[in-house]
């Protein structure tokens, strides 16, 4: 079974003189936000959005696990996304900031907000599970997803990212 496509050689993720190298896809996708991401034959970032002295890559508070997410139709795929995007230590802190919302001009869906507003009911809930219900009312913003239908996560994690670089790159533009 291929893990990619189109197949390429070489590993997924590279280091070589103490630089992390990430595969291409990947790379695209955060080299406006991360200037140590671009490689060679790539365009520096025309901005950056967050300095590397900014982000914190463990967490800068000892927490226990927050709540589970409860499955709402067919939303099992929306589900590992939102917990993989939580429980990564550089967003979840940044996130948990709330340095995006205070400044955010945002009209009506903006993905940041969203995500911040989640992955603070996530960690700091008592309960053993919670309702994603901001996401799923706003997934017609998203992308092409439905909480009836089953979606495909890796689509959905596309998209999620793609709509939290447009709230970043909105910031301040309004």
């Amino acid at each position: 079974m291929q893990h990619h496509s189109p197949p390429h050689s070489g590993p997924c993720l590279a280091i070589t003189q103490g630089k992390v190298q990430l595969p291409p896809l990947v790379s695209s996708l955060f080299k406006c936000c991360f200037p140590a991401v671009t490689g060679k034959g790539m365009n520096s970032p025309e901005r950056i959005l967050f300095s590397p002295e900014k982000i914190y890559m463990n967490w800068r508070q000892k927490r226990r696990p927050g709540a589970g997410l409860y499955n709402l139709g067919s939303t099992c795929y929306l589900n590992v996304v939102l917990q993989c995007l939580t429980y990564t230590p550089p967003l979840a802190n940044y996130l948990l900031s709330r340095q995006h919302s205070r400044c955010c001009r945002q009209q009506g869906f903006c993905m940041m907000c969203i995500m911040e507003d989640h992955v603070r009911k996530v960690l700091y809930s008592s309960a053993t599970a919670i309702r994603p219900r901001a996401v799923i009312r706003d997934l017609k913003f998203i992308g092409q997803f439905k909480p009836d239908i089953p979606g495909d996560a890796y689509e959905f994690l596309r998209c999620t990212i793609s709509a939290m670089q447009k709230a970043c790159l909105n910031e301040g533009s309004e």
